[in-house]
């Protein structure tokens, strides 16, 4: 029996068994598909068994054991089908909600809360979520209005809930998106006015520790601890660690250097927390392969997560400037992204990998039968006409061309072909009277006869030599073909050498046949197994015609296996050629048939094919419209959707699929060249910012390295907003370190220049005062002087130094922005220039000022 309609699954062909796995029945062919899926060769067909499959069991040893990641995410995506009751024969709803609360994968749980028909079951997986990824996707694209509204309610991340503000779908869900929002900003907002409230009582606090203790020093401390007593409430660990250092400083001022050396190092430490964050989060997008999409997705989504979380709980104990955040928000907001794009698309193969396979496929097609007849040339344009021309001569003297062959052939020696035409010359004679042609046949009479004696002489030996030929045939032992073929081609070398005279060679042609009829007999036997082959090979032929009519009947052609049919239409022909030879005559009728039946087949072929194609115009319209958006990464993303509407359009052969596949190819690499072509230019529009950066860090670098009386301060202005202008998300970490470091050194600078050109001009006002004799009023300026910048004076001065200080604590104490240098520089401008200075207190008054120096020590903070 011809094998022609054996099971699809167990085709040499992977694609042929997957798409025949794909049309099993889990229920009655179970079996069937846990062995292909536990042991095929192929992934593909494992794959497309695992999708089938209702053993929970055998699916969870595949994701576990599997070496292919098709078939695991196969094995996984059936998993979550059956889990969802999307599919026919998925567990009992007891059952399925009872797996679902012993889950923890959120993936698992977001499919069934946003496919299960079950309202129960996408409540219990609702239930389950918590990431705000997930809790975001399922308010807006949940299976019904109570689940969006549900997961809203759920979802705590700003960022999330002002997206869904502007997405939703729903009136309810963007409402209340909007609502948790506003009522976050108001909490945020409150809780920010606290804590700067918090921030600066502690501030004050930590200010007043690191300064040395002095007269005012004790009534400033009571009025800072009752300041942050009325602000403590809600302040967190950090912040009340904080003012716990900074009173036990201010009592303890031996622990001083030690606690504010931990201060900074918290500060510090909580910088390169947040950081390292950011820096994580880009060297992983930089170590991105397609490996790493492919397999380590999950890993991926929990590093991200790590490094969110990371992020928030450094911010939580020293927030960072809004540079720092913009980068880091957006490098979240990219993650994000990318990671929902590579969930859509793991769900299907790579498109790379399913052209290589197309073009792998066999393409051998057998021309039809009409295809290999070969029509005659058509006559000349011009030999009609010649024809015509010279029928009427022909008709005007038919008997004169008779003999003019005739004596044409006798004047070449051709007896065979003369004797024809003399023997139709005779038949004109016996209904004509035509006595030219009488006479032309007398003359040439002679001629004739002296041929037929040179044939006789010559022809003689020869028919002769053929008869012992085909005798000695007889006795030799020959292969029956071979022997046949000898027979032949003396029968051959025989009719040449014949004259149209059986008379003549009568006796001679009875010996010769009687000889070839005993050389043939051994080839009878031979022929007899040829017919007997010719009639079981138009058996075959008749079985296949029939097989064929049984399907083109039995065929449900709107539902048809395309790829199926097409394989039995190519396979068809083969059989038939296979089943051959079978004799003309017999199997005439039955070639009809089978030509019948094929172009049968290949009109539902067409038909459909021309569906299959008008949908694929379709999508390459869709294709270049896309090629054509101005959002490459937009296009992009679209056209990753457009793929797999493309891999599912229904089959078309390979021939027929290359056409189409050629150009929607380009299609998508001119899609996907774009985008390359946009990330480039904004990389290069970011290396620009870097280049930028660098030059414009390496001249404030070296501003810093001048004297401030060199300093401008418009180009310390400018030189800060450039910095400012810069994208922080663009520069590389060193790059943001530096640039950071240098605005802030930058800004303490240029607000330090103002008062340290008065504080120069001060320290030139005493050392230009001329020599002199010591002065009460200029020894009540020293002592002041040093009071006000923290450094020792004489013995013999300490008196009048504390009735100074004793003198200015109730100004102090009524000016909440009472400043040292500031005093120290109103009364040295006071000074009359011109005045005498004694050398002595020249030189305390200097020592006092250096300390009060802005920049150079602690005494000029307010």
């Amino acid at each position: 029996m011809l094998d022609l309609f054996k099971p699809r699954w167990r085709h040499r062909d992977a694609d042929v068994r997957a798409q025949a796995a794909t049309a099993l029945n889990p229920d009655q062919d179970g079996e069937v598909l846990a062995r292909l899926a536990r042991d095929d060769d192929s992934p593909r067909v494992r794959a497309a068994a695992a999708a089938a499959l209702l053993d929970l069991t055998l699916l969870d040893q595949l994701i576990a054991g599997d070496a292919e990641a098709t078939v695991r995410d196969a094995a996984s995506e059936r998993i979550m089908a059956l889990l969802a009751g999307t599919v026919d024969g998925a567990p009992a709803a007891e059952t399925r909600l009872r797996l679902i609360r012993h889950t923890d994968n959120p993936r698992v749980l977001t499919h069934v809360a946003r496919h299960s028909p079950d309202a129960a079951s996408r409540d219990a997986a609702l239930a389950a979520i918590r990431e705000p990824a997930s809790l975001y996707d399922l308010a807006l694209h949940g299976k019904d209005a109570a689940t969006r509204l549900a997961a809203a309610e759920r979802l705590e991340d700003d960022d999330l809930l002002r997206q869904l503000g502007r997405e939703g779908r729903d009136k309810k869900v963007v409402r209340l998106a909007r609502d948790r929002l506003k009522a976050h900003q108001r909490e945020q907002t409150e809780q920010a006015r606290r804590a700067e409230e918090r921030e600066q009582a502690l501030d004050a606090l930590e200010h007043l520790a690191a300064h040395s203790a002095d007269p005012l020093f004790a009534a400033r401390f009571g009025q800072l601890e009752q300041r942050w007593a009325a602000v403590a409430e809600g302040a967190d660990g950090p912040q009340a660690e904080r003012a716990t250092k900074a009173l036990e400083q201010a009592r303890a001022r031996l622990e001083e250097a030690r606690r504010e050396e931990q201060r900074d190092a918290a500060r510090a430490a909580a910088r390169e927390e947040r950081q390292a964050a950011l820096d994580t989060l880009r060297a992983l997008m930089r170590d991105l392969t397609g490996d790493t999409w492919d397999h380590q997705l999950g890993e991926l989504r929990s590093a991200v997560g790590t490094q969110e979380r990371r992020w928030q709980a450094a911010a939580e104990d020293a927030p960072g400037d809004d540079d720092q955040e913009l980068a880091f928000r957006s490098q979240l907001d990219e993650w994000r992204r990318l990671i929902a794009l590579a969930e859509a698309a793991r769900d299907h193969d790579d498109p790379e990998q399913r052209q290589a396979l197309a073009e792998q496929w066999p393409r051998r097609v057998p021309a039809p039968s009409s295809l290999a007849e070969l029509t005659a040339a058509p006559a000349p344009a011009e030999q009609p006409q010649a024809q015509e021309a010279r029928a009427p001569s022909r008709e005007r003297s038919r008997h004169q061309g008779l003999v003019v062959a005739l004596r044409r052939e006798l004047q070449r020696g051709n007896l065979k072909h003369a004797n024809r035409l003399w023997l139709k010359a005779e038949a004109v004679l016996a209904e004509e009277d035509d006595a030219w042609l009488a006479r032309q046949l007398e003359r040439h009479s002679e001629r004739r006869e002296e041929l037929r004696d040179w044939h006789a002489f010559a022809a003689q030996p020869k028919k002769e030599a053929l008869c012992e030929r085909m005798e000695a045939l007889i006795d030799q032992d020959m292969d029956p073909a071979e022997r046949a073929s000898a027979i032949q081609a003396l029968h051959d070398e025989w009719r040449a050498l014949m004259s149209s005279d059986q008379d003549q060679d009568q006796a001679l042609w009875e010996r010769f046949k009687a000889a070839s009829d005993r050389a043939y007999e051994p080839c009878r036997a031979h022929f007899q197994e040829l017919d007997a082959q010719r009639a079981d090979n138009l058996r075959r032929r008749r079985a296949l015609c029939q097989q064929l009519a049984d399907f083109v009947a039995g065929e449900n052609w709107d539902r048809a296996d395309w790829q199926a049919v097409w394989e039995i239409r190519r396979r068809a022909p083969q059989e038939w050629k296979e089943a051959s030879p079978v004799r003309f005559t017999d199997g005439r009728d039955l070639q009809k048939r089978f030509s019948a039946l094929l172009s049968e087949i290949d009109e539902h072929l067409d038909r459909a094919w021309q569906e299959a194609e008008r949908q694929r115009a379709v999508l390459l319209d869709r294709a270049r419209a896309l090629s054509e958006q101005d959002d490459a990464h937009d296009a992009a993303r679209q056209a990753r959707e457009l793929q797999k509407e493309w891999r599912a359009a229904p089959w078309l052969p390979p021939a027929r699929h290359r056409r189409w596949q050629k150009d929607f190819r380009g299609l998508m690499d001119a899609i996907f060249g774009a985008r390359q072509a946009a990330s480039q230019a904004r990389d290069e529009a970011w290396q620009a910012q870097r280049d930028r950066a660098t030059s414009l860090l390496e001249d404030g670098e070296r501003r810093l390295g001048e004297d401030l009386a060199a300093l401008d301060d418009a180009a310390l202005a400018a030189l800060i907003g450039e910095l400012e202008a810069l994208d922080h998300g663009a520069l590389e970490r060193g790059q943001q370190r530096r640039k950071q470091q240098l605005l802030d050194t930058l800004r303490r600078r240029r607000a330090d220049l103002p008062r340290w050109r008065r504080w120069r001009d001060a320290e030139r006002r005493l050392a230009a005062a001329p020599d002199g004799e010591a002065d009460d009023d200029d020894g009540a300026l020293a002592v002041a002087l040093e009071a006000l910048a923290g450094v020792d004076s004489p013995e013999h001065a300490r008196a009048e130094r504390m009735a100074w200080q004793l003198e200015q604590l109730p100004r102090a104490m009524k000016s909440a922005g009472y400043a040292p240098l500031e005093e120290a520089l109103k009364l040295v401008e006071q000074r009359d220039a011109e005045a005498p200075l004694d050398p002595a207190l020249r030189q305390r008054m200097a020592v006092a000022l250096a300390a009060l120096e802005p920049g150079g020590g602690e005494n000029d903070r307010g």
